[in-house]
Formats: C-alpha cells, sequence, structure tokens
C-alpha cells in the first residue's frame, strides 16, 4: 500500500475553518480502527487506488507491479483516498492512495468530502499531529482539487514550535504548486537569509528555490548568489543553482567561474556546481581553460574534480597531463593522479607512466595504486620495481605492497629478494 510517509516531503498548516472541524468531529466519532474518506484530485493527479501514485511531473511509486518481466506502472484518474491510522483515540499515520477505489475490509468510509474540507482537516492535522501523522497529512492535502495551500505550508514552514522534519516537509511540497506565487518565493528568500532560523531549514530553503516550478526561483537565487555580505548564503546559492538545469542557472555558473575577484572557497563552489550533473563538453573545456589562471588550492582541486567527474578518456589524458607537469604542486600532480585512476586512464597507461617519470613522490603514488589494482599486470609491475628499481626507497614500498597480496607469484618473488640481497 502507497504510505504517505514514503511522502514526507510535504507538509502544511492552514487554520482550521468550520467544515474542517466537522470532519475532524466525524473522525473522532467513528468506531474504533481505521477511517477513510475521499475527494476529487487535482488535475494530473492518477494511480492504480492501491500501489502507486503519480503526480505529473514530480511522481511517487510505493511499488512496482511486475508482469511478464516489465514493470507496470499505469495508473487512472480518480479521487483521492485517505486512510487514517488511529490508536486509542490518537491519529498515528495515514495511507494515500489516488484512482480506482478498492474494497477495504474493517475500515469505516465516511464518503466523498469536498476538496476544500478535505484539504483544511489535512493541514490541521499536519499543523498540531505529533510524530509520522504531522508529515503523513501534507502530501493528501496537496492533491485537492483546486485547493492552494502554499500560504497554509508557508506558515507550517516558519512555526519554530513544529518539528524540523514536517517544518522541511512544508518547505518541499511548495516546489510541486504548478504556478508559485512571487509571495512564496519571497518567503523561501526570508527563510534562507534569516541568521535566527535553523541552518538545515535554511539550506531546505535554498534547495526548494531551485526546484520551484518554472524556474521561479533562478532569479533570486543568482541574486543571492552575488551577495557579498554573507558568504554562507553566496555559497548555499551557488549550490542550489547547480541542482537546476534552467540555462540561466547555466550561464550564471559560467560567468562565476570566470571570475577573478571570488574568494577560494566561494570560486570553487561555483566550479562543483558547474561541474556537476548538467555539466556539458563546453563547461568542461572551460574549466581546463581557467584551471592555469586560478591559483587556490581548493579552486584548482575542484576543477580536476569536476573534470575526472566526467570520465572520458580525453579527460583521463589531460588528468595525466597535469600529473606529468613537475611545474606543478605535487600535491595537485598527485590528485590529478589518483582522479585520472578512477577515471578513463587505462591500466597500460597507468603501467607505462612509472617509467615516464622521474619525481620519486609520484612515483610512491603510482606503487600504492598498482597496490590497489592488484591485477596480473600491477603485481608484475611491483615485481619489477621490488626487483629493479635503483631508489631504495621506492623498491621497499613495492615490497611491501607485495607483502600484502596473496597471489602466489608474489610470494614467489618476495621470497627470492629475501634470500639475496638488497643493496641501498
Amino acid at each position: 500500500t502507497f504510505r504517505a510517509l514514503g511522502l514526507a516531503a510535504m507538509v502544511g498548516a492552514p487554520a482550521v475553518c468550520l467544515s474542517a472541524q466537522s470532519l475532524a468531529a466525524r473522525v473522532r466519532s467513528a468506531p474504533a480502527g481505521r477511517v477513510q474518506f475521499e475527494f476529487p484530485a487535482r488535475a494530473g493527479a492518477c494511480g492504480d487506488g492501491q500501489s502507486f501514485v503519480s503526480t505529473g511531473d514530480n511522481s511517487f511509486y510505493s511499488s512496482i507491479s511486475i508482469v511478464n518481466g516489465v514493470a507496470s506502472r499505469t495508473g487512472a484518474p480518480g479521487p483521492v483516498r485517505v486512510v487514517l491510522d488511529r490508536a486509542d483515540g490518537t491519529l498515528t499515520g495515514m495511507e494515500t492512495n489516488v484512482g480506482p477505489l478498492h474494497p477495504a475490509e474493517g475500515v469505516t468510509d465516511l464518503g466523498m468530502i469536498a476538496p476544500r474540507e478535505a484539504a483544511d482537516y489535512l493541514m490541521s492535522v499536519a499543523a498540531s499531529a505529533e510524530g509520522r501523522a504531522s508529515r503523513d497529512a501534507i502530501f493528501p492535502a496537496t492533491l485537492a482539487e483546486g485547493v492552494d495551500v502554499s500560504a497554509a505550508l508557508l506558515a507550517l514552514a516558519r512555526n519554530q514550535d513544529r518539528p524540523l522534519e514536517t517544518r522541511r516537509s512544508a518547505l518541499s511540497a511548495l516546489a510541486r504548486g504548478d504556478n508559485p506565487s512571487r509571495d512564496v518565493a519571497d518567503a523561501l528568500v526570508r527563510i534562507a537569509r534569516d541568521d535566527n532560523e535553523n541552518q538545515s531549514l535554511r539550506q531546505h530553503a535554498f534547495s526548494v528555490l531551485a526546484r520551484l516550478p518554472h524556474g521561479a526561483g533562478i532569479p533570486m537565487l543568482k541574486q543571492l548568489a552575488n551577495d557579498r555580505t554573507m558568504s554562507w548564503v553566496t555559497e548555499q546559492s551557488l549550490r542550489a543553482l547547480a541542482q537546476s538545469g534552467d540555462p540561466r542557472a547555466r550561464e550564471f555558473l559560467r560567468r562565476q567561474v570566470q571570475r577573478s575577484d571570488l574568494p577560494d572557497a566561494t570560486l570553487a563552489t561555483a566550479i562543483r556546481g558547474l561541474g556537476s550533473t548538467y555539466a556539458t563538453g563546453q563547461d568542461v573545456d572551460l574549466l581546463r581553460g581557467i584551471f592555469p589562471k586560478l591559483t587556490g588550492d581548493r579552486s584548482r582541486a575542484a576543477v580536476l574534480e569536476a573534470i575526472a567527474r566526467r570520465g572520458t578518456a580525453s579527460d583521463a589524458q589531460w588528468l595525466l597531463t597535469i600529473a606529468r607537469d613537475t611545474n606543478q604542486p605535487i600535491e595537485t600532480r598527485r590528485r590529478a593522479l589518483d582522479l585520472a585512476s578512477r577515471g578513463g586512464m587505462s591500466n597500460a597507461q597507468m603501467l607505462a607512466l612509472y617509467d615516464g617519470v622521474n619525481d620519486p613522490a609520484l612515483k610512491e603514488s603510482l606503487i600504492r595504486l598498482y597496490a590497489q589494482n592488484g591485477d596480473r599486470a600491477a603485481v608484475d609491475k611491483l615485481i619489477s620495481i621490488a626487483r629493479t628499481d635503483s631508489n631504495y626507497t621506492l623498491r621497499r614500498r613495492a615490497i611491501s605492497s607485495l607483502s600484502r597480496t596473496e597471489d602466489p607469484r608474489a610470494r614467489q618473488a618476495l621470497l627470492e629478494i629475501t634470500t639475496g640481497t638488497i643493496t641501498r
């Protein structure tokens, strides 16, 4: 059964009107056990009545039916059905379904309720109930036909007397409205900037701004990102913009990474944002181009990580070029090498690199990578280093790595080496 708990990302808190009080009274006076009611669903909401609910572009599935090896997620429009769980007169949770109504045994059915009446009751539960029931009430309230609960959600999100998870869920629900008003975006900005508010809730407000329908929060996030008076707000705004594939957000990040007046930490945040999920080949080329101009350790590391994340052969080759560049700091070279080994660099390239570099520190990093690899060719390379490398320290590193492998060839090589003489 689809449980609203799985959709804890939504909660609300309007005032209770007379009709909602009437429904609350009916629930209280119902016989002991579970109670259910139905109400018309908003456009786009559908489901199978028992295992999943889809809300259009934002869909949530509690389970997937498998028919002949194929996942089935078909649904149909229909009313919303809410089933309340009660224990000793206390509401403990609820289940939400949309679509064809299926007979339920042992449940008192209150029948079809007007959308506004149902939404008001559910939001009153969100505003007053404890534990799971408070969070469970939000999702069905947002499904009521023709009812806008955004003001109630904002009121709940600002209510510091309510549990944090309920308040976070109220904010998340705002990202699922069809046409968020300017008041919604303004309220999210106020929460995000409020130093007296819970830090986690503030971070969530940035995230919700990035997810508002039709990119409604992007202009405000850009303004916040340009606020140099609060560095934390700037960085959180950049992170939120990185979550969005909105072209305005992407272009803003491209401009930010080319600025020379940003603090290193802020610039690194912008670089990570540009190189995240929505990064294009153009973005990667831009990051490669700005790398030589960067002077901060964080921003330089962010470029290496962003390029490695894409993981193409050309990305690995670029990282290897950085690793070989003796003009780069050794930590930068080591980092580039590590990232190349996790990305597109082939085993053959990694093995050949040892003889192509002269820096002992970089060779130590390669020995570590060979040991982590552990395949036949890597073990053979370690044996060769242990036997023939002119650098005594590197030979000892290779011997130490071989001693930790179960490969019988490594054991044989160690036996031959230890019964001979290792000279400095």
